[in-house]
This record gives structure tokens, C-alpha cells and sequence, in this order.
């Protein structure tokens, strides 16, 4: 084993075979190189590096989440199908929590923590890495100095070193210090990280795909390029951009057609990934055949350098082939690989039955097969001597020491156990292992290196297993992590930083607060197999059905797969069908279609006759009567159009109406016989003819009319019968429309007649049609037979009987104006007519009249009678009002204003008397004078009122009457006097208006004609007064209140006085 520094500065451990076996290089310039190489790498280590204790605590709040629950919890790690909770880098790892918070611990130099810290050698315990809080991490992956965490979202950030651009942000050189997010492509969503001791970074991608990142000086990245500029001499074809050593930018990874990555690990300078045809793809440094194996390759084109040989570069996937002869495994063509698991400078593989191969170095019985040889048999692939009757169930592997989990006893290490590092205590051999090279680690002293694997202390409690550098971990039931190996930087116990040993017995790690480790479920699907053996780890595709156990078949045609457990095959029912395998549901058959059975591949058509509007239908409808389905493969029946029927269901055609029947309507399931007055001669009808005029059918479903008879007719279609000819009319012939009328001067009184009869002298028949001979009637005579008409008698004469001949002269006083008269008329009173055969009267002339019929003259008007209008048979009398004293007049006389007529007939008018008067004229009468008024003269126009101091009570008056003595009347026109009130008096007539009391004076009652004197002993100092007052004392009181007292009986005197007035 040599130590050196890589030409990157990153402290490695390489290993050689011998040169004198066969898979070593033998060019001679390749030695050199080699040789040169070696001079210029330190002796830092890779393991443990030395320097002061910089421990740093950062305390961060857990949040815990209920656990998630599990079927089968652990982890596979850097597989497609499972999440790694907990890895661990070089002296630094990192876990996801139960809430999906991401805690780290160890050496932060680089920042590898995430906590935003670095530092020579600093270190600190278990701390949240903050910025990844609330994102949802679901995996983590610590490689050698960074970390990467995955989101449930498929978006990867990373954190550390970005010496070699391996945090994927398109930058490169120092450290970051919180978590970026890698530069994925895009749409890429990423599923897995991986996992290894490496300065590079790949993923895998929800498509399978696998992109990587990072450290390219040996081509580990699988672009097609290698990072390597060796004296500024370009050796490669295809170097790095900007003289990096690094991709910086995640690149898909060209994997062989229609091979999808399962898994990937990431080791020193190479990188291996297992495919989904189950071959182990490996590129990068093939130093100790760790990428090809120790199968037969052509010499590096750049280096020359042979297979296994530390400068045999590949840039691109290899499928190992496992073709060396030395290789031992038994049929290896048909092993299929479902892990790969990179150290630092040798490659495992887990099979999908559960066995371990490992090829590559072996110096440190890295490889679990019983040895730590290099030899040739070691290098190339070798079966992992686990324990008997047990089965892998997954790998972990970092610089020379490796573990796994087995089905039965749990986590088993083995290789490199400077520090107890397998954690293989065993109750009788030394808890504590020391080594010699303190902080370089390695340099065993009392631990032996383990060559096969074997059981970690407490093994059967773990879940899952992850070795680091330095110290690996387990992780228990209860999601605790148990660590073991070196004490150096806080990695095992979190309180103990010691570079000279380590403990072979597992210690509990303390997570913040009440945290749990979250463990994956390697059973997703319940199905009782775990990732990665589980074929189908998230159940059977849709489409797919469990046909046996770690099994999926396509559904076949006619079945279904259900989606989910138990993902059996189901038959399509009846009216579903399924013509395609690999299918999730069965087709609901389409309309006009039917699947009558189950399982069926097609849909049967429906028959004619029969139809389906539906999908998902068993069968078909046979169409109703009334319709039809006349083509297979119908969504509807049709009805069965006019002139056609159907009466039967399932009908294909409709069939055409008789003859003498007809189908007016559609959906009609049967057909109609023509009424009488109808007929139908063709099939096929929508309707019946009509029977034309001249023609009747008297039965149902007649198919052709028949013709009127002589003397009958029909004027009508659709008749049932014929008409005979009516009375007046007649009809000579077969199929008559109509009927003869028979013409003036002919009748027939029958029905159904074939010719007419001629009337007689007196007699006519007016117009045709007539039923019999009508004879003249009063007023009208004929003298011929065979008339159309009667003649009227002229005016001036008249026929007064019927069936008459000739015609009578009218008589003195009658006349008549019209002709056809069957008499003459008396000439009306207020007219006259003049001798024989008159033919009018005439009307009396104005100012005459007469009052008696039949007169040849008319007499004149009266005096006091007037006519206005001719033909008057009496004269009328005038109006009252009005007068006429001339005769022969045509209008009276109105009365003059101030006179009167009281009757009528007058010849005169009169005057109106004293008391009465009339202001218009034509009066019948005239006015009394009001009350309160007066009329002293006769033939007035108008009354006068009384004047004040006078009255009048009374109507029609021809004076006014005085006030009385003791009274006044204070208006005109007045009605009635006032008596004075008390306190006043009157002793005058005629008077408007009463005297107050004078002084010593009184009246005590109304009416008064004369006041009063005070008695003796009294007086009365005021006046308009109603008694006296006791004379008083002479001054004081009295006489003032006395004198108010007369004062206000003064003021209510007038009051009353005023108040009698406007009364």
C-alpha cells in the first residue's frame, strides 16, 4: 500500500497489485510515471486528518413529525427505489429526521456540514442544517468533502467542498457554505443520490436517467471527457472546459440503449451503476481492475496503459463482463445485479439473489472473500463469504472496508478495522482498538483487519448499515443511530474527540431534542418483497398483473389488471371488452355495439333489426313496432316513415299500406283502411284519395270511387254518398259535380228529378231553381205562361188580388206613387190630391193646413196660431209668452219684458201688477218682489230693496213697511226690525238705529220707546244704562268704582249693539 496526494490535493489511499502479476503494467515509460508520481504525494491522510479541537455547537429546534409507518424499514443505498437517510462521508456524516429536517456532524473544514460554518479542523455534534428546513429532504448523501440532500420535489442541493465543481451551481473553487441547489437540466426531477467516498456527484433520474457532476481527472464523471493536463500538454481529445478538473454542471450520462440506472455509487476516481438489464456499467481509473475488473481491454489509446492499470482511463459506462479465467463465480452470465457499492479503490455488487461480488484491490480484505490478497483471483470479481444460508439484503462500502445487512442476523462488516471499524466486538476480544497513525489512521495494533464479513455487535438490532472512512453507523428499530470505530472528531459519541482509537462496541448518538432518524420503507408496495429484490418495488405497472410472486404479466386481451394491491387479473364483463393486453380497464362496448360474454377481445356488432344507444351494453334492442333497424351496428331504431307500418318488433324494413289503406304518420305499427268517401288503388300511401265530386265510396278500404246516378249528384270530395238533385233542380246525367236549376218560367216540386215544368198565365217562376209556380202577387199581374216575372201595376194604380192579369185605376182622394201596389192610399190630412189615378198627394203650403184625410184643398191659419212647415195637419197655437193677432202666419210674437202671456193661443200680451215685476221677455208670467224688496208700479223690470229703517216680511209686495217705535233696522232690504236693546230706546218710527240712556236714566227691557228715571235715592252717572245705583257717600270708593262699573256696562251695551247689527 502507497499514500500519496492526488494531483487535485485530496488525500487518497491507493492500492497496486504486484508488479509481477500479470494485471500489472509492464510498458516501461508507464513505471516511470508511476514511480514520479508516487515522490510527489503527501502523507496527509485520507481517513482522519490532525489539528486542534475547534469543536462548534449550533442548536437548532426539532420538530418532530409522527413516523411514517413501514412495512420493511432500512435503506439501499445509491438504489432508485429507496431513500438514504443516513451516510457518511470522510470524518462527517449526515441523516434526515422524521420530519424531513436534515441534521450533520463531524469535521465542518469545508463547510461539508451545512450549517454555514468552516475552518481548520473545526468541528461540532449533531446540528439542523437550517436552510434546508421546510424543504422537504427525503436523502442525503455525505461523500467526501460534501453533501448533497434530495427534495420530495426531485430538486438536489448540495453543500462543502467545491474544489472540483462537485455542487453542481455551474461555479468552482471553495467552499459553500449553506446548501445550493445543483443546476439540474431542464425538466430533469431527480429520484436517487449517490453514495461513496468521492469529490464527484451523480443522480438519477425519475426517467432512469443518470446524470453526474464534479471531479472528472480520470474520466469518473462518464461524459465522454477527462479533466487531465499533465505539464500543459493536452492528452486527451475531448478535455474539460477553462483547464478545470471538473464538470460543473450536471451532464446525462450516456448509458447503452434502452438501459435505464437502478443504482450508482461513487468511489475515489471511478464511478459504477447497475442497469435495468442487470449488468454492473463501471468507468473512471481502473487502478486494481475497480472499472473493468480484470477483463481483457485494448491499452489506454492515451497513456498506454493495460487493463487494472492505475492510468487505463474509461469516460464512458462499461458493463463488466466478468470474462477473466481467474474469475470463480459459477455461471455468471446469468447473474443480475440490483446494487453497486464503490470503496476507494475497489467496486462491490449485490445480485438479485442476494449474494455479494467484489473486484479490485484487497490489501486490506476490503473484498469480504476470506483474504486480503491481491492476486489475481482477489482483484477480479470474487463471491463476499457471507454468512451461510443467509441473503444480502444491501451494501455499504466506502475507502477499505465495507458492510452489509443479511435477511437473518443483520449488519455484518468487514476489511480495515484500525479502529474497530467492523464493530466486531464479541464479548471475549478488546472493546477499544488502537492504532499507530494517529491522525492518519490505519496502523492496526490490536484489531485485525476482518476478511469476511462478520457480525457488528448488536448486528440483529439494525435496520440498515452505512461504513464510513473512519467509523460506520446502524440504525435501530426505534430510528436511534448507533455508531462505532474512531472516536476522532465527535463522530461516535458526539463527546469524545480522540485520534489514537476507536471502539468496536456501537455507542447511541444523541439526536437534538426528540429527533428520529427517518428509515425508508423497502416494501413501498406491500407486497412482501423488499427493494432492491422487488422487481416491481411500487407494485405492478398499469396495465400488469401479479401472475406470481416477484412477477408482473401484461394483462392478456379480455382482461384487466387492477391498479394496486393485489393487482389481479379481472375478467372484462359482459358489455366491456379488451382488445389490447398491458391494459388497466376494460372498453365499454360503443353504441350500436354489444359484448353479450365476459373476457371478450372485440365488441360484437348489433344485427339488424336491433339496435343499442349506449355503451357498456350486453346486448341490443329489438327496434319496437313501428320502427325499424335496417343496417347492423345502430345507436337508434328509426320509425317507420309515412305510407309505411311495422306491427312486429325487431323489424329490419317497414312494409308499404295495402291498397285501400294509407299510414299518415311515422312510428306507425299497423295500417289505417280508407273511410267511405275514400279509396286508396296503391301501396305504399301516406293517405287516401278523396272521392272526386260526381263520386262516392260507401265502404272501409274501397280501392276505386264510384259514379252518381241520373237525378243524384255530389258536389263534394271525400263523400260516402251521392246527392239527388233537390226540388227546382234537375240532373240529366251520370257523374254530376252539381245540379240543374230549372230556368225562369219553370219549377219541380220533386227531389231527384231529370227535367222542369212551365208555368201559367198568372203565374212565374223569377230566377232558377224554382219548386213550384209562383203566382203574381196583389200589386203585380201576367198575362203570359211560361213567365220569368209578374208585371207591377203602374203608379196611379194598383192589383189587390193574387195570380191577376191586369192592373185598377186609383179613385178621387186616394193615390199611390209606386208601382206593383196591390191598393191606393188615402191622401194623408195636411195634404191633398187632385182627380182619379193620382200618383202623389200634395203637401199643404205654409200658413195652411188640414186636419182630415182625403181632401182635394187645405185651410188657412187662425189669429193667435201660426204654421212653419208645409203638410201641416193642424195649425199651432202660440206659446204662453207669445202672442199672434194676424192670420196665415208662420210665427207668434214674444211678450216685451215687464209683461207676460199667461196661456196659449193669444193675440195679445198683458202687463205685470204693482208687487210683481219681469225683466225678460216671452214670459208666461211675472215675479213677486221679494222679502225685504218692493214693486209700486205696474208692467216693472226689476224690484226695489227697502231702504234702512224700513222692512218687508212678506213676498210680492208694492211697499215697504217703518220700524216700529222701540225697534230700528240698520240695513237695506231687510226682512224684519231690531228691537233696541237694554240701555237704548226709540221713541220715533222709521228710525235706522236706537238712543242710549242718558245719564240718570235706565232701560231695563228690549223695545224701549222711552228711558227711564233713576228712583228716588238712586242715579245713574253713566249712559246706555239698564239700572240705577245707590247714590253713594260723597267721595271715596264708591263713586270711583260706580263709575267703572257704568263704563263697562256702556262698553257691553255697545258691544251688544254691534253684535245685534252684524247680526
Amino acid at each position: 500500500m502507497v499514500q500519496r496526494t492526488s494531483p487535485i490535493g485530496i488525500s487518497e489511499k491507493f492500492y497496486f497489485p504486484p508488479a509481477t502479476k500479470p494485471l500489472m503494467a509492464k510498458r516501461l515509460v508507464t513505471a516511470v510515471f508511476l514511480a514520479a508520481l508516487m515522490i510527489l504525494l503527501s502523507t496527509n491522510s485520507l481517513l482522519v486528518d490532525q489539528g486542534t479541537q475547534t469543536e462548534t455547537e449550533i442548536l437548532s429546534d426539532e420538530i418532530r413529525l409522527e413516523s411514517i409507518s413501514s412495512n420493511s424499514p432500512g435503506q439501499v443505498l445509491g438504489h432508485i427505489d429507496t431513500h438514504d437517510t443516513l451516510s457518511i462521508g470522510r470524518q462527517f456524516a449526515c441523516a434526515v429526521t422524521e420530519n424531513s429536517s436534515v441534521v450533520c456532524w463531524g469535521r465542518t473544514d469545508y463547510g461539508q456540514t451545512g450549517i454555514g460554518t468552516s475552518g481548520s479542523q473545526a468541528y461540532h455534534n449533531m446540528t439542523y442544517v437550517d436552510a434546508l428546513n421546510g424543504m422537504g429532504i427525503v436523502e442525503v448523501s455525505a461523500h467526501l468533502d460534501h453533501a448533497c440532500g434530495l427534495t420530495s420535489q426531485g430538486a438536489v442541493y448540495c453543500w462543502g467542498s467545491n474544489q472540483n465543481g462537485q455542487i453542481g451551481n455551474g461555479q468552482v473553487g471553495g467552499n459553500v457554505l449553506v446548501p445550493t441547489q445543483a443546476l439540474l437540466p431542464q425538466g430533469v426531477v431527480a429520484k436517487s443520490l449517490s453514495q461513496g467516498p468521492s469529490a464527484h456527484t451523480c443522480i438519477i433520474s425519475t426517467d432512469g436517467d443518470l446524470y453526474c457532476w464534479g471531479n472528472n481527472n480520470r474520466g469518473q464523471v462518464g461524459n465522454g471527457q477527462i479533466c487531465f493536463d499533465w505539464n500543459g500538454a493536452v492528452l486527451y481529445t475531448n478535455p474539460c472546459y477553462n483547464g478545470q478538473f471538473g464538470i460543473l454542471t450536471p451532464e446525462l450520462i450516456a448509458m447503452p440503449s434502452g438501459v435505464a440506472v437502478t443504482s450508482v455509487s461513487v468511489g475515489g476516481e471511478h464511478t459504477c451503476a447497475t442497469g435495468t438489464d442487470g449488468g454492473v456499467y463501471c468507468w473512471g481509473s481502473d487502478m486494481n481492475c475497480r472499472v473493468t475488473g480484470g477483463d481483457t481491454v485494448s491499452a489506454d489509446p492515451i497513456t498506454e496503459a493495460p487493463g487494472c492499470g492505475y492510468w487505463w482511463l474509461s469516460d464512458t459506462p462499461r458493463k463488466l463482463a466478468m470474462s477473466n479465467p481467474e474469475v470463480t463465480i459459477s455461471d455468471v452470465g446469468n447473474l443480475s445485479f440490483v446494487q453497486a457499492v464503490n470503496g476507494w479503490v475497489f467496486s462491490c455488487a449485490m445480485t438479485d439473489t442476494g449474494s455479494g461480488i467484489c473486484w479490485g484491490a484487497n490489501t486490506e480484505s476490503q473484498q469480504g472473500i476470506g483474504n486480503n490478497s491481491n492476486e489475481p483471483f482477489a482483484v477480479v470479481p470474487t463471491m463476499i463469504q457471507g454468512p451461510p444460508g443467509e441473503s444480502m439484503t444491501s451494501m455499504s462500502a466506502t475507502t477499505a472496508q465495507a458492510c452489509a445487512m443479511y435477511d437473518l442476523t443483520g449488519a455484518h462488516c468487514w476489511g480495515d478495522n484500525w479502529a474497530g471499524n467492523t464493530g466486531d466486538y464479541n464479548g471475549s476480544n478488546d472493546v477499544t482498538c488502537n492504532y499507530q497513525n494517529g491522525a492518519g489512521g490505519g496502523g492496526n495494533i490490536n484489531c485485525q483487519d476482518r476478511s469476511a464479513p462478520h457480525q457488528v455487535h448488536t448486528g440483529g438490532n439494525y435496520m440498515a448499515v452505512v461504513m464510513g472512512a473512519a467509523n460506520a453507523c446502524g440504525l435501530d428499530s426505534s430510528n436511534d443511530i448507533h455508531c462505532w470505530g474512531a472516536y476522532a472528531w465527535n463522530n461516535v459519541n458526539q463527546s469524545y474527540h480522540q485520534i489514537w482509537w476507536g471502539t468496536r462496541v456501537p455507542e447511541l448518538m444523541q439526536l437534538p431534542g426528540t429527533a428520529k432518524i427517518a428509515l425508508d420503507d423497502l416494501d413501498s408496495d406491500g407486497d412482501g418483497l423488499n427493494s432492491p429484490f422487488d422487481l416491481w418495488p411500487e407494485g405492478c405497472p398499469s396495465g400488469w398483473y401479479q401472475d406470481a410472486p416477484n412477477s408482473c404479466a401484461e394483462a392478456p386481451a379480455g382482461y384487466y389488471a387492477e391498479e394496486g394491491l393485489p393487482w389481479n387479473l379481472v375478467i372484462c364483463p359482459s358489455g366491456t371488452f379488451q382488445p389490447d393486453g398491458g391494459q388497466s380497464s376494460c372498453i365499454d362496448s360503443s353504441p350500436g355495439y354489444h359484448v353479450p360474454d365476459e373476457g371478450a377481445y372485440s365488441q360484437t356488432i348489433c344485427p339488424a333489426g336491433s339496435y343499442q344507444p349506449n355503451s357498456g351494453s350486453s346486448n341490443c334492442i329489438l327496434a319496437d313496432p313501428g320502427h325499424m333497424v335496417e343496417t347492423p351496428g345502430k345507436t337508434f331504431q328509426s320509425p317507420c316513415t309515412v305510407g309505411r307500418y311495422s306491427s312486429t318488433p325487431g323489424a329490419t324494413s317497414c312494409m308499404r299500406a295495402s291498397p285501400g289503406f294509407y299510414v299518415d304518420s311515422t312510428s306507425a305499427a299497423e295500417q289505417t283502411p280508407c273511410p267511405p268517401g275514400s279509396y286508396s288503388s296503391m301501396e305504399g300511401s301516406v293517405s287516401c284519395s278523396s272521392t272526386s265530386p260526381g263520386q262516392y265510396t260507401s265502404a272501409n278500404a274501397s280501392t276505386m270511387p264510384e259514379l252518381c246516378s241520373q237525378g243524384s249528384y255530389q258536389p263534394d270530395a271525400a263523400s260516402s254518398s251521392c246527392i239527388l238533385a233537390p226540388a227546382g233542380h234537375y240532373v240529366s246525367s251520370v257523374g254530376a259535380t252539381s245540379f240543374q236549376p230549372c230556368l225562369s218560367g219553370e219549377y219541380q216540386p220533386l227531389e231527384g228529378s231529370t227535367d222542369c215544368e212551365v208555368t201559367l198565365p198568372g203565374y212565374y217562376t223569377s230566377g232558377a231553381g224554382s219548386v213550384e209556380a209562383v203566382p203574381c202577387q196583389p200589386g203585380s199581374y201576367q198575362a203570359n205562361s211560361r213567365a220569368d216575372m209578374c208585371v207591377f201595376a203602374i203608379p196611379g194604380s194598383y192589383v189587390s188580388n193574387e195570380a191577376a192579369v191586369e192592373y185598377t185605376i186609383c179613385s178621387v182622394g186616394t193615390f199611390q206613387p209606386n208601382q206593383g201596389s196591390s191598393g191606393c192610399m188615402v191622401v194623408e190630412a195636411g195634404h191633398y190630391a187632385i182627380g182619379e189615378g193620382a200618383q202623389n198627394q200634395i203637401a199643404c203650403p205654409v200658413t195652411t193646413y188640414q186636419p182630415m184625410t182625403g181632401q182635394t184643398s187645405c185651410i188657412d191659419v187662425e189669429a193667435g196660431h201660426y204654421t212653419n212647415q208645409m203638410g201641416s195637419s193642424e195649425q199651432v197655437p202660440c206659446e204662453p209668452g207669445t202672442y199672434q193677432p194676424m192670420v196665415k202666419t208662420t210665427s207668434c210674437r214674444d211678450s216685451p219684458a215687464g209683461h207676460f202671456v199667461p196661456g196659449s193661443g193669444a193675440t195679445e200680451f198683458m202687463a205685470c201688477v204693482v208687487g210683481t215685476y219681469q225683466p225678460i221677455s216671452a214670459s208666461s208670467s211675472c215675479i213677486e218682489a221679494d222679502e225685504g224688496h218692493f214693486v209700486d208700479s205696474t208692467s216693472q223690470l226689476s224690484q226695489k230693496p227697502c231702504e234702512k229703517g224700513a222692512y218687508q216680511p212678506s213676498q210680492g209686495s208694492s211697499e215697504c213697511l217703518s220700524a216700529d217705535k222701540g225697534h230700528f233696522v240698520d240695513a237695506i232690504a231687510a226682512t224684519e226690525q231690531t228691537p233696541c236693546p237694554p240701555g237704548t230706546y226709540q221713541a220715533l218710527q222709521g228710525q235706522s238705529s236706537c238712543t242710549f240712556t242718558s245719564t240718570n236714566f235706565f232701560t231695563s227691557e228690549s223695545g224701549s220707546v222711552d228711558q227711564t228715571p233713576c228712583p228716588p235715592g238712586q242715579h245713574q252717572p253713566l249712559t246706555s244704562q239698564t239700572e240705577c245705583v245707590e247714590k253713594p257717600d260723597e267721595g271715596g270708593l264708591l263713586p270711583a268704582l260706580g263709575l267703572n262699573a257704568a263704563l263697562l256696562a256702556m262698553v257691553a251695551a255697545a258691544m251688544g249693539i254691534r253684535s245685534k247689527r252684524e247680526d
